[in-house]
């Protein structure tokens, strides 16, 4: 569990007993976890949920709790820790409302500026030029830090009195339940001051919001550009052992873009990094059947040709109904994916096979997977969380379709950071960088098809750049040898019903 291994390190090791090897699977992800957690996670529920816990409102939420016990204790400081609490009620009402002007403000500023991306907005903000309003931002947190230290000041004082003078275990274990809110919004004080400042060159800054929630959907991320030096301090150099592994930690039959992400480059020279590639249990050439066409019309940059998603509806609606259903489709645009939902409903509606659409229909990723199992026919499509950690062994999936090579949005601003970095080194940012990360992802989707020693199926490919560019080459050689054929687009029902008739069956999964 990626998460509660940093979680202990900024719990200065209060949660895992002290171990001296470390085995990380699914260590693709580590570099990405660490960032997530060793950097600064803020959201409009990170000042929200301790605020509403201590103080609701004017008689709900833990400090009227205390407040009831103390007057029940009878004890001699009772009256003078009651007026406490009554003279800082007001400032948790000011908190409220300076908390919601300042994720207000942070909201109009990275708000979605269209649907292309089911109403997703991403904003860098950059140390070096922050936008003209950020003096607003910083005067709205300031008056946000005004009002938390306030209320902590008060608290930590009031709480180590309590303590100190009065020995009634309701009282103690109220204030300890105060105490730890407490704590809860000197975090968020802290971390909000960080995030608004930019100080660290190092770190990278954004905001992400989402149109469905408006400002109450905004996250701010604080996190190191590269995390290498942290991994060597916390595992690589403290540990005795760490295995990693993984399998899409290789890409073109190399470690070379882990080794360097993770810091541990060099290491295989001077002996201390031992690297290993098993080959797959499964029977790749026999169970799965790559097949990319040839005659499709190009897609360039992020919006596809009208002519391009008329051919594609065309082909999945025909490969579905060939295949009665039981067909992924990974998208890597919330955008095409709604483009291609309609049409295809539609076209298959006839035939009895129904369409499932991640953010369309209702659900989240583990309902929607759960009724495409129990459909007779139907096709699931899905962006980005589809193409990992879903399994449909056996009848349930007989085709995977990946509509465009997984590519991430060359403007996150993370992704941006890492290369501007490696622009700076005199490095190509799309060879280092940019194929790497998606070719790994390439390889995560793929894996969705053969889940078992008795899976059989096709992969259709519609992205010609893996056959008309110099880099569609790792992509295919990253594959664990399926058989990979390119046709003419009317040749592929022909030959999936040739192929899946091969074993003398068709009844798709399983063979």
């Amino acid at each position: 569990n990626h998460s509660l291994l940093f979680t202990d390190i900024r719990a200065e090791y209060r949660l895992l007993p002290a171990y001296d090897h470390l085995i990380v699977d699914e260590a693709h992800h580590l570099e990405e976890a660490a960032g997530k957690h060793l950097g600064t996670q803020l959201s409009y529920n990170s000042g929200m949920h301790p605020l509403t816990r201590l103080c609701k409102d004017a008689r709900t939420g833990l400090l009227f709790q205390f407040r009831q016990k103390i007057a029940n204790s009878g004890h001699e400081r009772a009256d003078a820790w009651i007026e406490t609490i009554d003279r800082t009620v007001p400032a948790f009402g000011e908190l409220r409302i300076h908390w919601d002007e300042l994720f207000e403000l942070l909201y109009r500023l990275a708000q979605p500026r269209s649907d292309d991306d089911g109403g997703q907005g991403v904003l860098r903000v950059r140390g070096d030029r922050p936008p003209s309003e950020w003096e607003a931002v910083r005067t709205a947190e300031a008056n946000v830090f005004a009002s938390m230290n306030e209320i902590v000041r008060a608290y930590d004082r009031l709480i180590a009195e309590v303590k100190e003078h009065c020995g009634d275990a309701d009282v103690e274990a109220a204030a300890a339940d105060i105490a730890g809110r407490v704590k809860d919004l000197a975090r968020v004080r802290d971390a909000l001051r960080g995030f608004v400042r930019l100080e660290d060159p190092g770190t990278v800054y954004w905001i992400e919001t989402s149109a469905f929630y408006k400002s109450r959907s905004v996250h701010l991320y604080a996190v190191p550009a590269d995390v290498s030096g942290l991994l060597r301090q916390y595992f690589f150099d403290a540990k005795r052992s760490v295995i990693l592994t993984s399998a899409t930690l290789s890409v073109h039959k190399s470690f070379e873009y882990a080794a360097e992400q993770l810091g541990l480059a060099g290491f295989e020279e001077s002996g201390r990094l031992q690297t290993v590639q098993l080959p797959s249990p499964f029977n790749y050439r026999d169970q799965a059947l790559v097949v990319i066409p040839r005659n499709l019309p190009p897609i360039r940059g992020a919006n596809a040709d009208p002519a391009f998603l008329a051919a594609l509806v065309d082909s999945l609606a025909d490969v579905a109904r060939e295949t009665s259903g039981r067909m992924l489709v990974l998208f890597t645009s919330y955008k095409m994916l709604k483009q291609v939902y309609d049409p295809l409903k539609e076209r298959l509606a006839e035939a009895g096979i129904a369409v499932i659409a991640q953010g369309v229909d209702g659900g989240g990723r583990t309902k929607l997977v759960r009724r495409f199992r129990q459909s007779q026919a139907s096709v699931l499509l899905g962006t980005s969380s589809f193409w990992e950690g879903v399994d449909l062994p056996g009848e349930a999936l007989t085709c995977l379709a990946i509509v465009r090579l997984p590519f991430s949005p060359p403007n996150h601003p993370l992704l941006e950071a890492k290369s501007e970095q490696l622009t700076a080194e005199k490095k190509n940012p799309f060879m280092k960088l940019s194929i790497p990360q998606a070719v790994i992802r390439f390889k995560q989707g793929f894996g969705r098809l053969v889940r078992t020693a008795r899976d059989r199926g096709i992969v259709i490919l519609y992205d010609t750049r893996v056959i008309d560019t110099s880099y569609g080459k790792y992509f295919l050689y990253s594959l664990p040898g399926p058989k990979i054929e390119t046709m003419n687009i009317e040749r592929i029902v022909p030959r999936i019903r040739e192929w899946l008739g091969e074993t003398g069956s068709t009844q798709g999964g399983s063979a």
